[in-house]
């Protein structure tokens, strides 16, 4: 239950920072006009994503919405089926929650007008990353903790040979 709990923790905090952020995005700055929170280097800039990561397939009409909520779907039915088999160890709880919960996010911005809010500014000069937002963040830190909890995690083989 551990796992579950840390899960669902992990998915509100994602979710409701995600959500919060893009609305005081949303209110608080002019589109495509950049405010320096470290110099030139981070800033906030509000734009608009019509495509799915990093703006592929951009004005693609219903086809993000439908590929990201079948990866959403495959997903979580795959995250379910392996907390039921306890194929995760506790900690990837938090994980798949930050994972989910940016997904989720972001498939929820993405409902009512085909785009999601975007507004995290980061590069130098004119050497910029694709604008992002919170959601994004936590899609990437989750997978980056589950690669990293399976990669410390001994496997079955492991631990067979150890006894």
């Amino acid at each position: 239950m551990k796992i579950l709990t840390r899960l669902i923790a992990a998915f509100i905090v994602g979710f409701g920072l995600d959500g919060i952020s893009k609305v005081w995005a949303e209110q608080s700055l002019v589109i495509y006009e950049p405010v320096p929170i470290i110099g030139n280097f981070f800033r906030f800039t509000l734009g608009y994503n019509t495509g799915i990561a990093f703006g592929l397939f951009a004005n693609g009409g219903v086809w993000p919405l439908i590929v990201t909520g079948i990866v959403i779907a495959a997903l979580s039915l795959w995250f379910v089926k392996g907390v039921r088999k306890s194929q995760f160890p506790p900690a990837a709880g938090w994980a798949i929650g930050l994972l989910l919960g940016g997904a989720i996010g972001n498939f929820v911005d993405r409902v009512p007008d085909g785009r999601v809010t975007d507004f995290l500014d980061v590069g130098i000069g004119q050497s910029r990353w694709p604008t992002f937002n919170l959601a994004d963040s936590f899609i990437l830190i989750g997978l980056f903790f589950l690669m990293l909890i399976e990669m410390m995690t001994p496997s079955q083989d492991q631990t067979e040979e150890a006894t």
